[in-house]
């Protein structure tokens, strides 16, 4: 599926659904574009030996390293991080590079030359498709498949030889690669608000992106209790103890939690006797599979000022890419604009832009939320394929 850019989400209903995953068959190799012999088990234990090649992909089913991620539509990058020039990026298990076309439509391939395993993150886009650095092999984005060998001059490679294509959407400001085999499902918003789809010149949007030490798992958790908290925006989301009962939602694809805390999270002069006692009300919605967050922070008369979206890039096992998007609307859309700026250049001078993240992640797991336990119930009974560790699959608190 390809996208459209856009400045925000398509106002139609649900979350961000997720389905399960088929088997992957293992490919027969090739050389040159003919059938080859069967690969020995020395090779099958080292690899295949220089000069082997392997067999296109078409489908995008065969001949790929595994995600190790629930099947769903997983962000990697903001629509503004991808040019004409490759852009290699890490998805679970996989490394992933993605360009765009001279179409400017944005296409993802699997980061390895089937001739010499050399990245193509590091070719160039030409009017035929991704070049090779290293000898030139043309692969096509849409495909996968390999349409120029120079070796061979005006001859057209054989339609076996290529790389595994994903396919991709891009909505909202992001870029997403979807994991799972056969035909994607369509991409929708998580927590659509009538009227944001729509481009207005008083909205301002401001982006940021921290790599923290935690699991995705764990971090989708933390943004489903604090949002505000974990992300430094506590002045816009609230970031405070909460004063009453989150009021939950469950769906097939997520849960969305509704809640009322103090704006600053401040010492107290007394039990009951907060230094501040501003309050904020946000609604926040989390996709079971990918841990995609949209926060919409109210107005007391109940009018939406602000969106925050929020994309996990799982890098590792217990390593995340965090991408967030603030959107505020309204008379102090450009004060709140400012604020963000200063947060996002303020966090890497002082050596802790992932600090609040980590902590946040870190103490998810010792409270009952009945949000966050609505949400594990969720994504137990999702399936995940292999590749990344156990610990990564599945998060340990679901274990005990």
């Amino acid at each position: 599926m390809i996208g459209h850019p856009e400045d925000g989400y398509p106002a139609t209903a649900g979350m961000l659904a997720s389905v399960a995953h088929a088997a992957m068959p293992a490919p027969d190799q090739v050389r040159g574009g003919t059938p080859e012999r069967p690969t020995p088990a020395s090779e099958a234990a080292d690899g295949p030996s220089p000069g082997r090649t392997r067999p296109a992909d078409p489908d995008g089913v065969a001949d790929r390293e595994p995600f190790g991620l629930v099947a769903g539509w997983w962000p990697v990058a903001f629509s503004s991080e991808v040019y004409a020039s490759p852009r290699g990026v890490r998805l679970g298990g996989r490394q992933i590079v993605v360009y765009r076309d001279e179409g400017r439509v944005v296409r993802a391939l699997t980061d390895r030359c089937p001739h010499r395993r050399m990245p193509l993150s590091m070719g160039t886009v030409t009017s035929a498709g991704l070049r090779c650095g290293y000898h030139g092999w043309v692969f096509d984005g849409a495909s996968g498949r390999c349409t120029v060998i120079p070796d061979l001059g005006p001859e057209t490679p054989s339609g076996r030889i290529g790389v595994p294509a994903h396919p991709v959407s891009e909505e909202g400001g992001f870029v997403f690669v979807w994991t799972g085999s056969g035909t994607p499902q369509p991409l929708t918003p998580v927590l659509p608000v009538a009227g944001w789809e729509r481009v207005q010149p008083s909205r301002q949007v401001v982006r940021g992106v921290v790599e923290a030490r935690a699991a995705h798992t764990e971090l989708s958790e933390a943004l489903l209790v604090n949002p505000g908290a974990a992300l430094g925006l506590g002045w816009l989301l609230g970031g405070g103890d909460e004063m009453l009962g989150p009021e939950v939602v469950l769906d097939a694809a997520g849960v969305a939690a509704r809640r009322c805390r103090l704006t600053w999270s401040l010492p107290r002069l007394g039990t009951y006797d907060p230094v501040s006692k501003r309050t904020t009300v946000s609604t926040t919605a989390t996709t079971a599979a990918t841990g995609m967050t949209t926060t919409l922070a109210e107005t007391p008369a109940g009018r939406t000022v602000a969106r925050v979206v929020v994309g996990l890039t799982p890098v590792g096992a217990y390593r995340t890419t965090v991408r967030w998007r603030v959107e505020t609307l309204g008379l102090g859309s450009r004060l709140a604009s400012a604020s963000c700026c200063l947060t996002v250049a303020g966090r890497p001078l002082t050596g802790r832009m992932a600090h609040r993240l980590e902590t946040a992640a870190d103490g998810a797991g010792n409270g009952c939320d009945p949000a966050v336990q609505r949400l594990r119930e969720l994504r137990a009974a999702l399936v995940t394929t292999p590749g990344l560790p156990a610990s990564a699959a599945k998060d340990p608190k679901e274990v005990r």
